[in-house]
């Protein structure tokens, strides 16, 4: 089984997501959540099925991007890794991405 390696920044995304999801409709947060967590499994066993991003800047040559299935105004930013994926951002389709994707630290 591929490994899903979610990074802090990404896990932040994901609560943050739900929390600002459930404020109106606990369910319908459950159910992002959910759809994000399905397609990571999705995106480990076929990594290159998302789009890479494209980018001068050098650490991001290598990142990919995939929408969260049945939620695609949310964006999974994610880099294939030789057993797995590590997930970088799972952030809102329209959010300023560059500053986002930065290296953190």
């Amino acid at each position: 089984m591929p490994s899903i390696l979610i990074t802090p920044a990404a896990e932040e995304d994901l609560i943050s997501l739900w929390l600002y999801i459930a404020r109106d409709n606990q369910d319908a947060a459950d159910r992002v959540y959910q759809a994000a967590e399905r397609t990571f499994k999705n995106l480990a066993d076929m990594p290159r099925m998302g789009t890479p991003y494209q980018s001068r800047r050098v650490h991001l040559k290598d990142v990919r991007f995939f929408p969260v299935k049945d939620f695609h105004n949310y964006v999974v930013y994610y880099l294939e890794q030789p057993k797995g994926i590590k997930i970088i951002r799972v952030l809102h389709a329209h959010m300023q991405k560059i500053p986002r994707l930065e290296p953190e630290g």
